[in-house]
Parts: structure tokens; sequence; C-alpha cells
């Protein structure tokens, strides 16, 4: 009988132990640490950056991105409230909300709170997106270059100093869901104007 309750007793100090463990390398996650204590934590662990942002794919849609606008900037359409938009807008609409959902997804599914690092990274770099988007609604012809530019350069730009690969990989992967899903959207709601 003692010796069962002594393996007992070893078994639950070796699971509590374990549980402990993995409690404290839970909390160590430096993306779910608020923001001064997450950045330091990166910088402690000397993360060797491996992620390119942007990457080579992020360059290859936002290329597609752009020919896409140019061949229908000048298509109306026409919405179930009856309001005419032009492609552009559409097109903008439907960049930032798809960005915001892949946003949401990565912040969710890490329940980041407020004042997470990894939170306030992708809000900031998502911000700055819907201000780029909505300022651009069209692709210009004699532009078409300075227009991608401006998109990679964002990217680039906010994830310089960001020192962790997950992160990154987050980064160059909102902007590109976003601009993929918005080529592929077929909202059936929304119809081409005819001038009916």
């Amino acid at each position: 009988m003692k010796m069962e309750s002594k393996h007992w007793i070893v078994g639950a100090a070796i699971a509590g132990m374990m549980t402990l463990g993995h409690t404290a390398y839970a909390a160590a996650d430096p993306l779910m640490l608020p923001e001064k204590e997450g950045l330091q934590a990166i910088t402690e662990m000397q993360a060797k950056i491996t992620v390119e942002s942007p990457n080579w794919e992020v360059k290859q849609i936002v290329d597609t991105y752009t020919t896409f606008g140019q061949e229908h900037s000048k298509q109306l359409f026409e919405l179930q409230t009856n309001q005419v938009i032009t492609a552009g807008q559409l097109d903008v609409s439907n960049v930032l909300f798809y960005m915001n959902v892949r946003k949401n997804f990565y912040i969710e599914s890490h329940r980041w709170k407020k004042d997470s690092y990894g939170r306030k990274v992708l809000n900031r770099l998502y911000d700055e997106y819907q201000t780029y988007f909505n300022n651009h609604r069209f692709v210009p012809k004699d532009q078409v270059n300075t227009y991608k530019e401006g998109i990679l350069e964002i990217l680039e730009r906010h994830s310089k100093n960001v020192y962790n690969d997950e992160l990154r990989t987050y980064m160059n992967e909102m902007v590109i869901f976003s601009l993929e899903q918005s080529m592929k959207d077929h909202n059936p709601t929304i119809k081409v104007y005819t001038g009916k």
C-alpha cells in the first residue's frame, strides 16, 4: 500500500512538473506577450530571420492583382441597394474585407489579447493597407510600377523590425490571401451595371 502511494505521488509530481513546463513555454510565446515584452523576448532569443517579407509569392500576386485591376477598372457594378460602384471600389472593398478576415483568423486562433505583440503588428499593417487602398482605388496605366511598389513597400517597412518568422509569414499571408480572394470573389448580389 505504501509503495503504491509513493508511486502515485511521484507520478503526480512528474505530471505537475510537465504541465508547469508546458505552461511556462506557452507564456513565453513572444507574440502573445505585450508588445514591449514580446520584442525583448524575441531579441533575447536572437531569432534568425529566414522568412523573406515580402517574399516572391507576395510579389507575384501583386503583379497579378495589378493586371487584374487594369483590365476591368472602367467596369461598373450595381449593388442590391441600386448603388452603382466602379470596379476599383469593389476591388478595394474586397481586398480589405479578406485582409481583415485573415488578420482576425490569426488573432482569434492564437487568442491574442488587445495588447499582444502579434495582434498589434497585424493591426498596424492592416490599418496602413486600409489607408493605402482607400486612396488608390484604381491602377493608373502610367503609374503601374508605383502602384505595385506602394503595396510592397508597406509590407517591407512593417516587417523590417519583426524578428519572428511566424509573424513575418502571417504578414505575407495577409497580403497574398486578400489579393487572391478579391480576384476570385463572385458575389451573386453584385451585378455588372448595364445602364438600364
